[in-house]
């Protein structure tokens, strides 16, 4: 009988590739998960691609940096929110994607009165 020994060498494990668009859809997830952030899509805005929240990664091997734009549904907290995303996105590319994240920068750029689940119901 041959005993089968567990290696727990990262290096005779293989290699684990996460292409930028994947990190970045994460980021994206982890963000509209996070209570307060509301997509925002409208007009032209959205035709040209500039719906709400966008995610801006910079992956170097393992690391990453973020920089996140979002609405926020009023009245929440815009730095409450934020805060939240940060941690959500950090703990989302670290876990999901097994990054390395040295930075999550979020830019609140607008409020919206409409809450998605209102969007949903109409």
């Amino acid at each position: 009988m041959t005993e089968v020994q567990e290696d727990d060498d990262t290096a005779t494990r293989g290699t684990l590739t996460v292409r930028e668009k994947v990190a970045q859809r994460l980021a994206v997830r982890a963000a509209l998960d996070t209570p307060g952030v509301v997509p925002f899509s409208a007009g032209l805005a959205k035709v040209a691609g500039r719906s709400l929240p966008q995610a801006q990664l910079t992956v170097a091997g393992n690391r990453v940096a973020a920089h996140l734009r979002v609405t926020v549904g009023w009245p929440a907290s815009a730095v409450d929110v934020a805060r939240a995303v940060q941690r959500n996105v950090a703990q989302t590319l670290s876990t999901m994607a097994g990054l390395h994240v040295d930075r999550v920068d979020v830019t609140v750029e607008q409020f919206s009165t409409t809450t998605a689940d209102a969007k949903r119901t109409r």
